[in-house]
């Protein structure tokens, strides 16, 4: 399922087609057709985070490279 939010973003309807492909940063899922195209702007807010902020200085990807997860 895909869920409603994401609908509205991309501005699909029930019955649209999307293509699927897996690649190795995840699955991509691409509504069939120039018009349903959407920005990446238009999906901000689209995945909620329910946990505590977390700081600036642990996103740094460096730090995931060199000691793993902080």
């Amino acid at each position: 399922m895909i869920p409603a939010r994401l609908w509205q973003l991309l501005g699909l309807r029930a019955g649209d087609r999307l293509a699927l492909s897996l690649e190795p940063d995840g699955l991509h899922l691409v509504p069939q057709g120039a018009a349903k195209a959407a920005s990446a702007h238009a999906l901000i807010g689209a995945a909620h985070y329910a946990g505590e902020p977390v700081p600036l200085e642990r996103m740094d990807p460096a730090l995931y490279a060199s000691k793993g997860e902080p």
